[in-house]
């Protein structure tokens, strides 16, 4: 097999798709799931598989044709005409954004294939409300209820988070008493993270005009992103909770944490409104994020950059995204820019001058 090295032709404004999709291609896992004869059967049968069977063709058009060395690029014509239709966001000759693009086609891949685990026998609460102040017994509820359907797309790019409200009324009525305050505790899926790094930036700068342990203040990197990701936020005022221990509404500290990372990690920048390069982001091919998981499965949680969506100019019209993808098959680094597919060798500087980065993927190290 060797690398597909296969373009998308531009429609109108399909560059934030071709872009996606080219990503997408070079997540191996998701590729190898596609070019499995047995998995191609089950989805052409499935008349539901309506945005599965147009991603089965485009894989096959990326990697099957690939072998056959036949056309250096080709239109995504009616993968995008269809998913115009599905989806009054993204409208035929209009403009639309990376971000977007790939949250939808993972949700809706996810609801076409996701399917009812075998024998799966669940051992959860039959309808009882379950302690939410018992940690073990809040994650085994959620996980029973998460496993009765899963799909490819969840064993590649679900995470689990946890998030966690600490009533300040109980927390002071309880530590004079000395007793440990109860917390309550939720889980829920994430198929990305989202960081806000105009936001990501204003935490650097307090915390560096504190004196804390930030060193470098000329940018950011993916670790003060994760910092600020979990960082504890005070309700108060109109978010005020209501507390089901002092039965009443009160102030409390709200925190999210990554408790189960995904195999592939999605990550995307957010730059706010306006320009996009107002803040300058520090990011490496390999990342240790294993002081940020709460239940690990390894040592450490080490992942690796395989693909980079980047944005070059202001957002709207005049917005271009291009993508930046290692193949999975020799290992080095392409950029696929449209129809046109060209060789990178230097991974950082080529990213950074052909736009700025935008979504990131990384791939959990096995």
């Amino acid at each position: 097999i060797r690398p597909t090295l296969i373009g998308l032709n531009n429609l109108g404004s399909t560059c934030f798709m071709n872009a996606t999709l080219q990503c997408l291609s070079q997540t191996e896992d998701l590729a190898n799931y596609f070019l499995n004869v047995n998995n191609q059967e089950k989805i052409i049968n499935n008349h539901n598989n309506i945005l599965s069977n147009l991603y089965l063709e485009l894989v096959h058009n990326l990697w099957e044709k690939n072998e056959a060395n036949s056309n250096k690029s080709f239109s995504p014509e009616t993968f995008i005409n269809v998913v115009n239709k599905m989806n009054p966001l993204f409208k035929k000759g209009e403009a639309g954004d990376s971000k977007d693009i790939i949250i939808y086609i993972l949700e809706q891949l996810h609801k076409e294939l996701k399917k009812p685990i075998k024998n799966y026998n669940s051992n959860n609460s039959n309808g009882k409300n379950l302690n939410q102040y018992n940690k073990m017994n809040a994650f085994t509820d959620f996980f029973n209820s998460f496993k009765k359907e899963t799909s490819i797309i969840s064993d590649i790019f679900f995470g689990f988070n946890e998030t966690t409200n600490e009533c300040l009324n109980c927390k002071y009525k309880y530590e004079s008493q000395g007793i440990q305050n109860p917390i309550c505790y939720n889980y829920g899926i994430f198929n990305c993270l989202i960081f806000p790094l105009e936001e990501v930036k204003k935490m650097k700068n307090n915390n560096y005009n504190n004196k804390n342990v930030y060193i470098n203040n000329s940018s950011v990197s993916l670790y003060d992103c994760f910092y600020y990701n979990q960082q504890t936020e005070l309700f108060s005022g109109a978010n005020q909770n209501y507390c089901n221990i002092c039965k009443q509404t009160c102030n409390s500290n709200y925190t999210s944490k990554i408790f189960i990372s995904p195999n592939v990690l999605l990550l995307i920048l957010n730059r706010g409104k306006g320009n996009m390069y107002n803040v300058k982001l520090d990011f490496t091919e390999k990342i240790d994020i294993t002081q940020f998981v709460l239940q690990k499965d390894s040592p450490q949680m080490i992942y690796n950059l395989y693909g980079v969506i980047t944005h070059i100019g202001k957002s709207g019209p005049n917005a271009h995204f291009v993508a930046a993808c290692k193949s999975p098959v020799d290992n080095k680094w392409y950029r696929y820019n449209d129809a046109f597919v060209t060789a990178i060798s230097n991974v950082q500087k080529d990213i950074i001058d052909y736009g700025t980065p935008y979504i990131l993927f990384y791939k959990k190290s096995k």
